[in-house]
């Protein structure tokens, strides 16, 4: 499985990638929803993981702009963020994601959530 990772902090890309290769994953990773769109011009991916807040191009308009995207219209989108409020999954589930986790999350969670939006 291919998951693409779209996150603005270093760390937390480093992280989420550790814990995903851990489970025989392939991860791609991008810094911000720019880098992300290039990525998915040239890559195939079964599952993409995205921050909300990011600089360049947020998570918002990067979903937007993925679901515009023959290719990845039905890929697994899963928000990871530390934005908790009803409105912004609200908004996230209108421009097409799959799920959202809040950080910070337990590993066997987040793996858990990938296995079951790729099924």
């Amino acid at each position: 499985m291919r998951v693409l990772i779209v996150d603005d902090s270093p760390t937390m890309r480093e992280i989420t990638a550790a814990m995903l290769r851990a489970e025989s994953m392939d991860v791609l990773e991008a810094e911000h929803g720019v880098e992300g769109l290039a990525v998915l011009e040239r890559e195939s991916v079964d599952c993409i993981i995205t921050d909300l807040n990011m600089y360049a191009m947020g998570g918002l308009e990067f979903v937007t702009r993925v679901r515009a995207m023959p290719a990845f219209e039905f890929v697994p989108i899963l928000f990871l963020t530390t934005e908790t409020s009803e409105e912004f999954k609200e908004i996230g589930r209108e421009v097409g994601a799959s799920g959202w986790m809040t950080k910070p999350f337990e590993p066997a969670e987040l793996v858990s959530a990938v296995r079951q939006l790729t099924q």
